[in-house]
């Protein structure tokens, strides 16, 4: 029979370990400061148990790196990594935009709807980065495919350590809510090559406008911010 105490901490990892990332989402966590476990903790209103249980989950995702007696810091990633980040996340999307227009219910289009109903809304208490995330992420466990979900996951940690602090231009975010429709059109008709297709040609405008976004950024010279991310009631993805 499992400890409760134990199933507590790892619940209270989890939520500390998706509170973090909506951080990085939305830009409260700034590339080139170190942060401490402490500092986290009073952020999260949580002990540092399940804070150290998250940093080490970051870790493995590629997404923070460690410094004794310093905290932890967004890593910083080379043109070749971003490269191989983006090729990965275009099979993987790939692979979901495949299963899912061969094999989907009229409930799973109804929840797909209901994401894009917020992002057509543009609700200010959710970040087009934390919608846009938990639409594909979505679709991954409405394929059935909770490995994958799982990848992705990590993937969108790391684009999301990538472009930390980017803005990202208001009529490229539309662009990008328009071919989410367009994405669900193709799903529903259930033409898989029409879906993989439209997929594909959203992720490689998403990396396009990512990649331009951190090029005008770099131009314009670093920013560290501040902490001042304040705490969501629950995660988003």
């Amino acid at each position: 029979m499992s400890d409760p105490t134990e199933l507590s901490e790892d619940y209270l990892g989890q939520q500390a370990y998706q509170a973090l990332r909506q951080a990085l989402r939305d830009g409260g966590i700034s590339p080139g400061r170190f942060y401490s476990e402490a500092e986290f903790a009073e952020l999260l209103g949580v002990s540092r148990t399940p804070v150290r249980e998250a940093l080490k989950a970051l870790e493995r995702d590629g997404v923070v790196v460690a410094a004794r007696r310093r905290g932890y810091r967004i890593r910083e990633f080379t043109d070749a990594e971003v490269d191989e980040i983006a090729a990965l996340r275009e099979q993987i999307e790939v692979l979901v935009a495949r299963k899912l227009a061969t094999s989907h219910t009229s409930e799973d289009l109804a929840r797909l709807r209901e994401i894009l109903k917020r992002q057509d809304e543009g609700n200010p208490d959710e970040t087009m980065f934390a919608l846009d995330e938990e639409f594909h992420l979505t679709a991954a466990e409405l394929a059935g495919l909770p490995r994958t979900r799982k990848i992705l996951e990590g993937l969108r940690s790391v684009m999301a350590a990538v472009t930390a602090g980017v803005d990202i231009p208001h009529g490229e975010t539309m662009h990008r809510i328009t071919e989410h429709h367009e994405l669900l059109a193709g799903i529903e008709k259930g033409d898989p090559e029409e879906a993989v297709r439209l997929m594909r040609e959203h992720v490689r405008a998403s990396d396009k406008t990512f990649r331009d976004a951190i090029r005008a950024h770099a131009e314009a010279g670093p920013i560290i911010k501040p902490l001042n991310w304040k705490r969501a009631s629950s995660p988003s993805a």
